[in-house]
């Protein structure tokens, strides 16, 4: 494996336990569901911005436009 594609995993780990320790500190869950409630939150507008993304690509308008349609 390459030197650089080291790197980047190692940055990439590092970020993402970075983020992970946030979320506890801000969260505080206690239980599965505490959390499973805390990833909703943080993913689930991610998500919903990335799925209407894709519906605005694959229809070739956004949800609001009233312009000419494609």
């Amino acid at each position: 494996m390459s030197t650089a594609l080291m790197a980047r995993r190692n940055n990439r780990n590092t970020k993402g336990k970075a983020i992970a320790q946030a979320i506890l500190e801000q969260y505080q869950p206690k239980t599965k569901e505490d959390m499973q409630d805390a990833i909703k939150d943080i993913f689930g507008p991610m998500f919903g911005a990335m799925l209407q993304g894709e519906m605005d690509r694959h229809l070739g308008y956004g949800a609001n436009d009233h312009g000419i349609r494609k």
